[in-house]
């Protein structure tokens, strides 16, 4: 029977080739959920072309902003699956409006979500022994009863990396949407990497840009001592591909991508704190800072 893997951004992608090598898939469709967003979009598919991946369907909604066009899709996606007879379904986000109405179409034995960013953690949380999903997480995370959970160690993307240099005066930083999204003002997001950045005076500051990111708060980024702001049209876990040497140390606020870097690459890692007592997402903020504390170093620099 054929295996389902439901996508929508370019490090759920990841996670999906990484499943259909982990679980030795043969017979399976990685459905692609374009929404739209531009850069998102194009990073799926620079990805999807750069790794080779096979057996894709593109499926194009903008579930945020729909017209008549998209609602009919919505409707008919609704149903779509009700009937087809499935082995495994891999869904990269299920707090997504659309992939909220894929779930509910197959039996919960037969799903098994990937990561999605840092939430694998306080979606674990919320999760109970009658109410659960299987997951395929890099996070090492304690099952209940009846659940299943597998380890994503990237064994697949690492086959394909080749020997890097490691560069001992530089830092891998890399940048969040805290003030695009109003976790934090922009004012006070610049605050903290001038700390950072002073922080690590004696090292060049690789940042690498999240693609949510606004271009003029970029380029004060740019003016700061010691930084180099780099925009990759690619997840930065396939920095190891484009580059001939990497820097031994990654770091951030609460990225997804700290401790996949860390995994893939075995680096250092560090994890810089900031204040999000006002934040609406203070609560899964804490609980990824609490779950980083025992991997590697979570740093305050307000103490």
């Amino acid at each position: 029977m054929k295996s389902l893997l439901f996508i929508e951004s370019p490090f759920q992608l990841l996670n999906a080739n990484e499943a259909v090598h982990r679980y030795s898939l043969d017979d399976y469709k990685i459905i692609v959920r374009l929404s739209n967003n531009e850069k998102n979009d194009e990073q799926i598919i620079y990805v999807i072309k750069q790794l080779g991946i096979e057996n894709i369907k593109y499926i194009k909604i903008n579930v945020s902003n729909k017209n008549i066009i998209d609602y009919m899709k919505l409707l008919f996606y609704r149903f779509r699956y009700i009937f087809i007879k499935v082995n495994k379904v891999f869904i990269g986000n299920c707090e997504s409006g659309f992939l909220k109405l894929v779930l509910k179409q197959f039996n919960k034995e037969d799903i098994i979500l990937l990561d999605d960013g840092a939430k694998s953690i306080d979606i674990q949380k919320n999760f109970n022994d009658k109410e659960n999903y299987n997951l395929f997480t890099m996070y090492d995370l304690v099952p209940y009863q009846s659940q299943i959970i597998e380890n994503n160690n990237y064994e697949k993307l690492q086959q394909d990396l080749k020997q890097l240099e490691i560069n001992t005066n530089q830092v891998l930083f890399l940048g969040l949407k805290l003030s695009e999204i109003g976790i934090v003002s922009e004012e006070y997001y610049l605050k903290k990497i001038k700390q950072i950045a002073a922080y690590y005076k004696n090292e060049k500051i690789l940042y690498i840009s999240h693609r949510g990111e606004t271009k003029d708060k970029l380029e004060k980024i740019k003016s700061m001592t010691n930084i180099e702001v780099i925009v990759l049209g690619y997840p930065v876990e396939l920095y190891g591909l484009y580059n001939d040497n990497i820097p031994y140390k990654v770091a951030s606020f609460y990225s997804t991508a700290l401790l996949s870097m860390q995994n893939i690459y075995n680096l250092k890692a560090e994890s810089f704190m900031f204040d999000c007592q006002h934040s609406e997402h203070k609560e899964i903020i804490e609980n990824v800072y609490d779950y980083y504390k025992s991997y590697f170093e979570v740093i305050d620099l307000d103490d």
